[in-house]
């Protein structure tokens, strides 16, 4: 079974009350539980939260995606982790005996996904990959970065394609946070969702967007 799992907090600081802030008309959470639902890509969507508005929204909205529970308090703080959070879901399913082989951690603060690219990831993970991790090409590429050096003389962080055109620089792909998948054996012997050897799934400019902060919000807004 590939699950894909929304999760979500009702206290966020950066951002408070985010998840359920409107973008193009609908809730931020719900463009994550969309794209998740209507991509047939996974055999179970599941909600992970503490947000009672986020749960009721799935079950109006969405009532194929699952809610097993409402997520402790002691896995709602600032310093919980994804992996904590994932951790705390498989053990649930394993005790219902639901064997989950692949999961895909779909965070709501990154809504431009498309149905493609999670049926592309996927594919990846049913074919083999150990993990797959979601990017997008980078806004400004790093070999035109510079910096002052301790003698006060400016420095390019690639200095070794400074005089090269912009077609010769390498591939560079950010992190987008919008793709996080993996074996359930890879996530259980790494406690991680990727590693050096993990597939990339390469997204759209769109994905670079991870809203944290009201500024994210309004360029989020401008896509729409």
């Amino acid at each position: 079974m590939v699950i894909a799992v929304i999760t979500a907090r009702a206290n966020s600081k950066g951002l408070p009350g985010k998840n359920m802030m409107d973008l193009g008309g609908i809730p931020l959470i719900q463009h994550s539980m969309a794209i998740a639902c209507e991509s047939k890509a996974f055999d179970a969507v599941v909600l992970s939260t503490d947000l009672i508005e986020a749960i009721d929204l799935a079950k109006q909205q969405y009532p194929e995606i699952e809610i097993p529970f409402v997520r402790p308090d002691h896995l709602c703080g600032d310093k919980t982790t994804h992996v904590e959070v994932i951790n705390h879901l498989l053990d649930y399913y394993k005790n219902e005996n639901r064997a989950v082989d692949h999961l895909v951690l779909l965070q709501p603060t990154t809504p431009f996904r498309l149905k493609e690219e999670m049926l592309e990831g996927v594919k990846l993970l049913k074919h083999g990959a150990d993990s797959v991790l979601g990017v997008s090409p980078v806004m400004h590429h790093p070999a035109d970065y510079l910096f002052k050096n301790k003698q006060g003389k400016i420095e390019y962080l690639m200095p070794e394609f400074k005089a090269s055109r912009r077609q010769d620089f390498p591939d560079i792909y950010f992190n987008n946070g919008a793709f996080y998948g993996c074996s359930t054996a890879f996530f259980k012997a790494t406690q991680s969702f990727f590693d050096e050897n993990s597939e990339l799934l390469i997204m759209g400019e769109n994905a670079l967007i991870d809203i944290d902060t009201a500024f994210d919000m309004k360029l989020a807004r401008a896509l729409v």
